[in-house]
């Protein structure tokens, strides 16, 4: 714990006083001049958040440097600044989603000069960062949160580089956990059918549509009438357009993630059953009851969560199916029915919109049929004769 408390001198000054504990012994640090009490609290925070060594290390390096460069924190607010020019070729959203990360280093490392953030100081920050707990769930930061807000921080200190203010980039191949991916929950047709009778039926058809194309959940309610092509042999469902954040909570249609998410998904006549009744071809196939966008967020606490719930309840219903999964979770499912099909792993790509054939690969490899025992047959056929001449040692 540390406590900030003010005292006047005999001259009659004002300073404060940062009280803590570090290595069992009392200290304290005294803070004057112009602004003295915000950076006694600013040093009793990173205390807190951080350590007591190395919230002195960082303040020694504040007290330290002489030069002109803004701090880590001023520059940032300049580099994500729209009318800097530092940053193009972004959304809003996106803007404002950046703005958001910076808030997970800044605290630790937006007081010191941009041009004294060391190699160091960056390792510190990324170590505490993957000790934080996750946002949401169980566990620690995930691996994929720490390395994007990483690369925001590298971002903005290469731009410290080309603007002069900084010989190297301390953030450059800096060491990242691997950490722990979350894996997909695969569902078997019985668990959906479970949860399907805790949905309620004006969402049933969207998701019996996710799980029966492996839609992403923003093409899948930016569907019109217009997109289905019910009369083919099989009917299609053309995928041309995804639900976009623009900022400040609004929403609107873009393209979807990647060029190869532009496609065709095949359907098959029993899922027509499911949809609600025709539209005009620019209305959207699945609603929300007012009308228009089905929000991911409500719909997942006050529709999905529910559901699973549910059917993860013995007192409502006779078969738990023991896992959660996520909404995005049908998409994963979707993928592990045609692989346990027997579809190629190109055909699965074209169909879920993956850039790369890697991302397939990397996700669903190992669900492939008969890959493990294809795998063993190899080997053991490599290790003919081994194990044999191993014994004839071993007795001889």
């Amino acid at each position: 714990m540390a406590s900030v408390k003010p005292y006047r001198n005999p001259s009659g000054e004002t300073v404060y006083r940062v009280q803590f504990r570090e290595a069992g012994r009392s200290r304290q640090e005294t803070f004057r001049d112009p602004g003295a009490e915000k950076a006694a609290h600013e040093f009793a925070n990173l205390i807190e958040r951080f350590g007591a060594k190395a919230a002195q290390e960082v303040l020694e390096r504040r007290r330290g440097h002489t030069s002109d460069a803004p701090t880590l924190r001023k520059f940032t607010e300049r580099y994500l600044d729209e009318g800097s020019g530092m940053l193009t070729g972004i959304t809003i959203r996106t803007r404002i989603d950046y703005r958001r990360v910076a808030k997970s280093f800044l605290p630790m490392l937006g007081d010191l000069p941009v041009d004294a953030v060391s190699k160091a100081d960056v390792g510190r920050w990324v170590a505490w960062y993957e000790s934080q707990p996750a946002r949401y769930g169980t566990g620690r930061t995930a691996a994929k949160t720490v390395k994007n807000h990483h690369a925001l921080l590298s971002a903005i200190l290469s731009a410290a580089v080309a603007d002069g203010l900084r010989p190297d980039n301390p953030a450059h191949a800096a060491k990242l956990s691997k950490g722990l991916r979350r894996e997909g929950v695969f569902l078997t047709s019985d668990d959906l059918e479970t949860i399907l009778r805790f949905i309620p039926d004006r969402y049933r058809a969207l998701v019996v549509f996710l799980a029966g194309t492996g839609c992403r959940w923003g093409e899948a309610t930016a569907v019109t009438w217009g997109d289905l092509h019910l009369t083919g042999d099989p009917p299609t469902v053309r995928i041309e357009r995804a639900w976009k954040r623009t900022g400040h909570g609004a929403v609107e249609l873009g393209p979807p993630k990647s060029s190869r998410s532009r496609r065709t998904v095949s359907l098959w006549p029993e899922i027509l059953d499911a949809l609600p009744p025709r539209g005009k071809a620019s209305d959207l196939v699945f609603q929300a009851p007012q009308g228009g966008m089905i929000w991911h967020g409500r719909f997942a606490s006050e529709v999905w969560g529910p559901a699973v719930t549910a059917a993860n309840d013995p007192e409502q219903t006779a078969a738990p199916i023991g896992k959660r999964p996520r909404i995005h979770d049908l998409r994963h499912t979707h993928a592990s029915w045609l692989i346990a099909g027997g579809a190629p792993l190109p055909y699965v790509q074209a169909r879920l919109g993956h850039e790369s054939i890697q991302t397939t690969v990397g996700t669903y490899g190992h669900l492939v049929p008969d890959a493990h025992r294809d795998l063993a047959r190899i080997a053991a056929q490599s290790m003919q004769g081994v194990l044999p001449s191993q014994r004839a040692l071993e007795t001889g």
